[in-house]
């Protein structure tokens, strides 16, 4: 796959980063894991089918990545707190394991 210019890379990248994203929604709001686990298989499965699976694992990393620096903009200020306020607060909330 190549990609010829910005608009097409986000055309490529961001649709599987959205339905992870939104199947994870999905999932805590409903406390079913399997809609996540059945979203995060078929991005997995496409990345791998494509023609250059370790650029289809890339792109779909690069998407995650940057859909998740634009909502952690969004969220910044929306809240008027700092980005690093905010991953920290994730931080506590997600990855500490004392917490």
């Amino acid at each position: 796959m190549s990609v010829d210019n910005p608009d097409e890379l986000l055309h490529t990248v961001l649709p599987p980063a959205l339905e992870v994203l939104t199947a994870w929604s999905i999932a805590e709001t409903e406390a079913d894991p399997t809609v996540f686990h059945k979203a995060m298989n078929r991005a997995f499965g496409d990345a791998a089918g494509s023609l250059d699976p370790w650029r289809g694992f890339a792109d779909m990393m690069f998407g995650l990545s940057s859909l998740s620096g634009i909502l952690l903009d969004e969220l910044a200020e929306a809240t008027g707190r700092s980005r690093g306020d905010l991953l920290h607060a994730v931080h506590l909330r997600y990855l500490d394991p004392t917490g």
